[in-house]
């Protein structure tokens, strides 16, 4: 059986490289640099959750959000917008679209994977792989993840 696909749009390589590392064993992990890069990819594939940077250079998440309210609203439900950026302001931009999820970077492991399960329609409980790691020792992770590649 094939593994689901899961879209990650996301201009930080580290970041990437972490989230792939995560979720690899349960899913094919593409990678989107930016906005139009997604918004190419989502033209013509189907993906079972895509999880989405809300900030980025040139095109941006919301852009992508735009695009799929218009185009694929269906679509919506499936994404996970994650985010270092938390403000008021943009938790009431966010509200305007009816996504998945959202989750705060840094994010603890078991959050992601549980969402992004959650997100596919897998369901069932969180596997932790280890001790829950903190935020700090994440962006430590990615980091170290990321000089080994």
């Amino acid at each position: 059986m094939e593994k689901p696909r899961v879209l990650l749009v996301d201009d930080n390589e580290a970041t990437c490289t972490l989230i792939i590392a995560l979720l690899h064993n349960e899913f094919v992990v593409e990678i989107a640099n930016d906005g139009q890069e997604a918004i190419e990819k989502l033209k013509s594939r189907q993906y079972a959750a895509i999880l989405l940077d809300l900030l980025m250079p040139v095109v941006d998440g919301y852009a992508v959000l735009d695009y799929l309210q218009q185009h694929h609203p269906e679509i919506l439900s499936r994404v996970i917008a994650v985010t270092a950026s938390l403000s008021n302001r943009e938790m009431k931009r966010l509200q305007g679209y009816a996504i998945c999820g959202l989750i705060a970077k840094p994010f603890e492991v078991d959050v992601l994977q549980a969402a992004v399960r959650q997100c596919a329609g897998l369901g069932g409980d969180v596997f932790l792989r280890g001790p829950l790691l903190s935020g700090g020792m994440l962006l430590l992770l990615a980091e170290m993840l990321r000089r080994v590649q």
